[in-house]
């Protein structure tokens, strides 16, 4: 039970620092820099209700962060070129450009917050725990294709 007390902990915890972090340094929040990073590796748009599926979020959860993101210039809502009945989110040229920021912003965030903490060597076990829980669960197909380089691991 303490390793699945020190997870929620952990998984709740550090998610919501980094939020704080990147809405501070170029405003815009964890989840939003998500949905961001799903339509840039999902080609530039995606269905509204993929999308939601991806993030984890409600039809209406998706439609708050589509109007922020929507206002703020970082996305749009299109017709489908298929299906015009279906909307389509798309990322602007000035979505990428803040995507592109929040990248840079996390490799150092993370060091910080987990190099400074755990050595190599429990990074490296970290990783493969969760890694294999998540495959386990059928949740890890490509997750890290977000970061610099399109690392696998």
């Amino acid at each position: 039970m303490m390793t699945w007390v020190s997870l929620v902990h952990a998984g709740s915890y550090l998610p919501a620092e980094l939020g704080r972090f990147l809405q501070d340094k170029i405003g815009i929040s964890l989840a939003e820099q998500d949905l961001l990073k799903q339509l840039d590796t999902g080609g530039g748009e995606m269905m509204l209700v993929e999308l939601s599926r991806r993030i984890y979020l409600s039809k209406a959860g998706i439609s708050k962060m589509m109007n922020r993101l929507e206002a703020s210039g970082f996305v749009k809502r299109v017709p489908s070129k298929t299906d015009g009945r279906v909307i389509m989110a798309r990322i602007t040229r000035k979505g990428i450009r803040v995507l592109a920021h929040s990248r840079e912003l996390l490799v150092p965030w993370v060091d910080e917050n987990l190099r400074q903490h755990l050595s190599d060597k429990q990074l490296l076990a970290l990783k493969d725990a969760l890694q294999a829980l998540l495959q386990g669960h059928n949740r890890w197909k490509g997750q890290t294709t977000h970061l610099a380089g399109g690392a696998k691991e």
